[in-house]
C-alpha cells in the first residue's frame, strides 16, 4: 500500500474526516502531527493520548499516524531552551507517540548548530523503545528553495543507515504563504533527487504542498515525487467555512474573528496585510478557544457544523488523490 498523502490533524472536525475518509474510500492517509499541534502535555488541538484515544474506533490499515517535524525547538516553548534541554523535551515527545501508537516519526534536526550528531541520537532512542517504528527524515527548514543535489544526497546517505526509513524531505520549491501556493516546482532539480532517492531505496516527501491545482498536483506525478504533506490548508477551510455560515446565518462572528488577530499567529503566513487573510490562516489556531465554542454553538442551531465542514474538505481530499495517484 502506498502512502503518498501527509494531512494535518488540524482539529477535532477535521481529524474525524481524515480517518473516516481513509476508511470509507479506502485510500491510504498518514496523519502528521506537529509538536504544536499535538505534544505529550500539550497542543493547541489536543494531546497524544486524546488523539490516540480519537482515531482509535477510526483506525483501519489505510490509516498511518505520525509525527512531523520531531526535533528540538519546534515546539514553541523549547526557545529558550539549551540544546540539551530541548534534546530530552523532544525524547519526551517521542516516547508520548510510541505509547500512544504512532507509526512513524519525523526526525528534523535542521533547527540544530549540527543537525546529525543529535539526529542520530533520536533515532537510537526511537528504536530502544521500538524496533519497529517507521521513519522519515529532513534536516532543512521549509522555505521553498529547491533543495541542492548534494544536500540531499548527503541527507539521503545518512538516513539510509537507519532500519525502517520510509522518507527522506526534500525541498521542491513550494512555499506556503497566506491562503495560497506563493512557491513554484523545480522539476529537473525534483526529478534529480527522485532519482538519487530511488536508487538508495527511501522515498522523497515534499512538505509545503498545500493549495495546489490539479495540474500542479499532477506534476509532482510525473516527477516522481513519492509523497506530500498537506496541513495549513485544512485548517482555512474549515475557518472558511466557518465564517460563510455564520454569515449566511446571521451569527456573530466578530469575538471569534477579534481573539484570532489578537493571537498574532497570522504573523509567519502572512505576505500582504489583509485581514480576512490573517483570520482565514490562523482561524485553525484558535478552535479550542471559548469564542470558536461559543460561535459554533451558536451555527449548530441553524446547521450541522461538521458535515458542512466535512463536504469541503472532502472535496480538497479528492483533488489531491485523484490527481497525485
Amino acid at each position: 500500500m502506498e502512502f503518498k498523502l501527509g494531512l494535518g490533524p488540524m482539529s477535532l472536525i477535521i481529524n474525524v474526516v481524515l480517518a473516516r475518509y481513509s476508511r470509507d474510500q479506502q485510500r491510504p492517509l498518514m496523519f502528521i502531527a506537529s509538536r504544536n499541534q499535538v505534544d505529550a502535555d500539550s497542543g493547541y488541538v489536543m494531546t497524544t493520548r486524546a488523539l490516540a484515544a480519537q482515531l482509535d474506533p477510526l483506525r483501519s490499515p489505510y490509516l498511518m499516524v505520525c509525527r512531523d517535524h520531531c526535533g528540538p525547538y519546534f515546539l514553541d516553548q523549547e526557545k529558550s531552551l539549551t540544546l540539551g534541554q530541548a534534546v530530552t523535551a523532544t525524547k519526551k515527545t517521542i516516547a508520548g507517540d510510541i505509547e500512544n501508537g504512532f507509526d512513524l516519526i519525523h526526525i528534523d534536526t535542521s533547527r540544530c548548530p549540527d543537525p546529525y550528531p543529535v539526529a542520530d541520537e533520536l533515532f537510537n532512542f526511537c528504536l530502544k523503545l521500538n524496533p519497529h517504528i517507521q521513519f522519515e527524515f529532513g534536516t532543512e527548514e521549509n522555505v521553498g528553495v529547491a533543495a541542492g543535489v548534494k544536500k540531499y544526497q548527503d541527507d539521503v546517505r545518512f538516513a539510509s543507515q537507519y532500519p525502517n526509513m520510509q522518507f527522506v524531505v526534500a525541498q521542491t520549491g513550494s512555499l506556503t504563504m497566506e491562503d495560497r501556493q506563493a512557491g513554484s516546482f523545480d522539476i529537473p532539480m525534483v526529478r534529480k533527487l527522485v532519482n538519487f532517492a530511488n536508487q538508495a531505496g527511501v522515498k522523497l516527501k515534499e512538505h509545503n504542498a498545500d493549495y495546489l491545482t490539479a495540474g500542479q498536483i499532477q506534476l509532482r506525478k510525473t516527477a516522481g515525487v513519492h509523497a506530500c504533506n498537506i496541513a495549513p490548508q485544512l485548517g482555512v477551510i474549515q475557518t472558511k467555512t466557518i465564517l460563510r455560515l455564520a454569515d449566511q446565518y446571521g451569527v456573530d462572528s466578530t469575538e471569534f474573528k477579534t481573539t484570532v488577530l489578537d493571537s498574532k499567529k497570522w504573523t509567519k503566513w502572512m505576505i500582504e496585510c489583509d485581514t480576512n487573510i490573517k483570520i482565514a490562516v490562523a482561524g485553525h489556531y484558535c478552535f479550542g478557544s471559548d469564542a470558536y465554542d461559543r460561535l459554533e454553538s451558536q451555527l449548530y442551531k441553524h446547521c450541522d457544523v461538521a458535515a458542512e465542514v466535512e463536504v469541503e474538505i472532502v472535496k480538497c481530499l479528492d483533488l489531491y488523490y485523484t490527481n497525485l495517484y
